[in-house]
């Protein structure tokens, strides 16, 4: 099977794109993309360190993996490839909200 041509597209993303930001007063708005921007970083941080934590194991020789832990690790790695640009995503549009806004003023 090949590989997602397209990694950076999931429903997740699609859905919100679709959202609607309009009832969201200025300090909510400013939240959530503060929200999205810690998250953001706090799911590279993850990523980071596990990266790390690989490159140590092979580093000690420690190869093998239990069949339950691989399975752990695939799910994290496949929920943070599609919470990234999600997150991402709606952190755009918050931005775009908070700059037609100050231009409005």
């Amino acid at each position: 099977m090949l590989p997602d041509a397209d990694i950076l597209s999931s429903e997740l993303r699609d859905i919100f794109r679709k959202l609607d930001l309009s009832q969201l007063s200025a300090e909510e708005t400013f939240q959530l993309a503060n929200g999205c921007e810690e998250h953001i970083a706090g799911l590279c941080h993850g990523l980071h360190f596990l990266g790390k934590t690989f490159v140590s194991f092979a580093d000690s020789d420690v190869l093998e993996f239990s069949r339950e832990s691989l399975c752990q690790l695939g799910h994290g790695l496949k929920s943070t490839a599609t919470l990234l640009p999600a997150l991402m995503e709606l952190h755009q549009i918050t931005e775009r909200k908070i700059i037609a806004e100050d231009y409005l003023r």
